[in-house]
C-alpha cells in the first residue's frame, strides 16, 4: 500500500508500511470515485498510506492515466461509464470492497496530518456505524495542510460531513447527485459519531469550481433527480440552494414551493431541515417574513432546533425592524427579538455534534447580532460581537461592523481609518464610510461614499439594517 512505483521509486519498507503487517480489529476501506484526476489523486492516495487496508476505485471514464496511477498504488481499479449518477459509482465500490469499515474520499480530497492515527483509534473502539468527519475547504491548492485546518488558508467555517461508513449488505448511497447515506443511517436507526479526524479539500477553490462548472453541473443533474424522485423533498432543498447560489432567484423559490408542497408525504426519518432553510432564504429575499416564519416552525417541530431555524428567525425580526416606524416600541422589541435569536443561535452552534449547517455560520451570525447591537445603540457590545467575528473569520464583514460600532462609540474617524482596506465591491463598507463622514460633517464626501454603496447594492447588503440605514441617509442628503 505505497505510493513509491507511482512515484517511480524504489519501495523501501518504512515506518509506516510495517504498520500494515500488524493485526487490525477492523479493516479499513478506501472507496473513491474518478476521472481525469492525474494532477488530484496521488496526493489523495498519499495521505492514506498506512492508514487503509484497502483501495477500490471506480474510473467512469478517464482518458488520462488515473487508473494507472491507482493500479501503481495496489488499488482495485474498477470501469464503470459515466451515466449522471454519482450514487451508482460509489455503490459499486462500496460492494466491492472487503472491510469493516469504508472511508469515502474524492480525488480532491486528503486526510490531514494524523488524521490517519486519529482514524484507527477511532476503529479500534468501533462504537459506531457512521463517523462523521471535518472537512476544511483549502483556500489554494499550494496551501499547508496544517494551515488549512488551522483556518488560516481556509474558505469559511470546517464542514462535518459522513465519510466512515460500516460495511453493511443494505448500505446504499441515495441521490444522483449530493449522493448521501444519510437516509441509510436515519432508516436503521444505526449510531453516529463525531469522529477527531479532518480532511481537506482543494476542489472548492473558486477558480477550480469555476473551471469544472460543478455548480451549473449540479443544477442539471438536481433537476434530473427531482424528475427522479418527484416525492423527495431533499431534491428540491438541493436544487433551491444550488440555484439561489447561480443567483436564479425565481427558479430557486418556485423549486422551494415545489418541494414544500409534499412536505406531508415525507417519511419521518428523512430531515426537511434544508428544504426549509431553503424555501425560508427565498422568502427573506422578498420580505415574506411569515413564509419564512411557516418553514422554520415546521422543521423545527420535526427536527427539533438548529441554529439555522434560530438564525433566520432572527433574521425575519431584522427586516421587521426595517418595517416598523423609527424609534417606535415596535421596533425595539423587534431588534431584541432579533439579537435573542442571534444568541440563541450561538447556543445551539456551540453544542452542535453531527448537526449539519447550512446559513448559521458563526462569523456570519455575530456579525448580525452586532448589527442588531447597533441599531439598539448598544455600540460597545456590537463591537465585542464583531471582535469575535473577526477572530472567527470573519473578514471584511466583520470589518465594516467595527467600524459601524466604532461610529457608535463616537469615533468616526478612527472608523473611517479602519474601513480603508476593506472598502470592497460589496456595499457594506462605503456605506459604513458615507455615515461616519456625514458624522465628520463633509457633506460631500458622505454623498460620494454613498454613490458607491448604491452602485454596488446589486450585490446584496450583509445586513438589511446597514441597507435601511443607508437609505435614512441618501434621504436626508437629498438623494444621491
Amino acid at each position: 500500500m505505497t505510493l513509491a512505483a507511482a512515484r517511480g521509486g524504489e519501495q523501501r519498507p518504512g515506518a509506516r508500511a510495517w504498520l500494515l503487517l500488524l493485526p487490525r480489529a477492523m479493516r479499513l476501506s478506501l472507496c473513491l470515485i474518478a476521472r481525469n484526476e492525474e494532477q488530484m489523486l496521488p496526493g489523495c492516495l498519499s495521505s492514506v498510506e498506512g492508514t487503509v487496508d484497502e483501495i477500490v476505485l471506480v474510473d467512469t471514464g478517464s482518458s488520462d492515466a488515473t487508473p494507472e496511477i491507482a493500479r501503481r498504488a495496489g488499488a482495485i481499479v474498477l470501469q464503470a461509464p459515466w451515466q449522471d449518477d454519482f450514487s451508482a459509482p460509489r455503490n459499486l465500490a462500496a460492494r466491492r470492497s472487503t472491510g469493516d469499515f469504508i472511508l469515502q474520499l474524492d480525488a480532491d480530497e486528503r486526510l490531514a496530518p494524523g488524521a490517519g492515527a486519529a482514524l484507527r483509534r477511532a476503529l479500534e473502539r468501533a462504537e459506531f456505524d457512521l463517523g462523521f468527519v471535518r472537512l476544511h475547504n483549502a483556500s489554494r491548492l499550494e496551501a499547508d495542510a496544517a494551515e488549512v485546518v488551522s483556518g488560516r488558508e481556509r474558505l469559511g467555517p470546517p464542514g462535518i460531513l459522513p465519510r466512515v461508513l460500516r460495511r453493511t449488505a443494505d448500505l446504499e448511497w441515495r441521490g444522483v447527485v449530493h449522493e448521501s447515506v444519510v437516509e441509510w443511517w436515519l432508516r436503521r436507526g444505526k449510531k453516529g459519531a463525531l469522529l477527531d479526524v479532518d480532511l481537506v479539500h482543494l476542489g472548492a477553490i473558486p477558480s477550480l469550481r469555476s473551471e469544472r462548472g460543478k455548480r451549473e453541473r449540479n443544477v442539471r443533474l438536481l433537476f434530473r433527480r427531482c424528475e427522479l424522485e418527484p416525492e423527495d423533498g431533499t431534491a428540491f432543498g438541493y436544487l433551491t440552494m444550488e440555484l439561489r447560489a447561480l443567483g436564479r432567484a425565481d427558479e430557486a423559490a418556485e423549486a422551494a414551493e415545489r418541494g414544500w408542497a409534499m412536505i406531508d408525504r415525507q417519511p419521518r426519518y428523512r430531515t426537511i431541515g434544508q428544504l426549509a432553510v431553503a424555501r425560508a432564504l427565498c422568502a427573506l429575499r422578498v420580505g415574506d417574513v411569515a413564509r419564512a416564519r411557516d418553514s422554520l416552525a415546521r422543521a423545527a417541530a420535526q427536527d427539533g432546533p438548529h441554529p439555522d431555524f434560530a438564525f433566520l428567525g432572527a433574521c425575519g425580526d431584522e427586516l421587521l425592524s426595517v418595517d416598523a416606524l423609527a424609534g417606535s416600541a415596535e421596533r425595539r422589541a423587534r431588534l431584541e427579538a432579533a439579537v435573542a435569536g442571534h444568541l440563541s443561535a450561538l447556543e445551539l452552534l456551540g453544542g452542535r455534534d453531527l448537526e449539519r449547517v447550512l446559513v448559521a455560520e458563526a462569523p456570519i451570525v455575530l456579525c448580525h447580532l452586532g448589527s442588531a447591537l447597533v441599531a439598539l445603540g448598544r455600540a460597545r457590545e456590537a463591537r465585542v460581537s464583531f471582535e469575535a467575528a473577526r477572530g472567527a473569520g470573519g473578514g471584511h464583514a466583520a470589518t465594516w461592523g467595527e467600524a459601524e460600532a466604532l461610529l457608535g462609540q463616537g469615533d468616526a474617524a478612527a472608523a473611517l481609518r479602519q474601513l480603508e482596506p476593506a472598502l470592497d465591491d460589496r456595499p457594506d463598507g462605503w456605506a459604513v464610510a458615507a455615515f461616519c463622514s456625514r458624522e465628520l460633517g463633509s457633506r460631500p464626501d458622505a454623498r460620494l461614499f454613498a454613490a458607491q454603496a448604491r452602485g454596488r447594492a446589486a450585490r446584496g447588503f450583509a445586513s438589511p439594517l446597514r441597507a435601511a440605514r443607508l437609505a435614512a441617509l441618501e434621504a436626508a442628503l437629498g438623494g444621491v
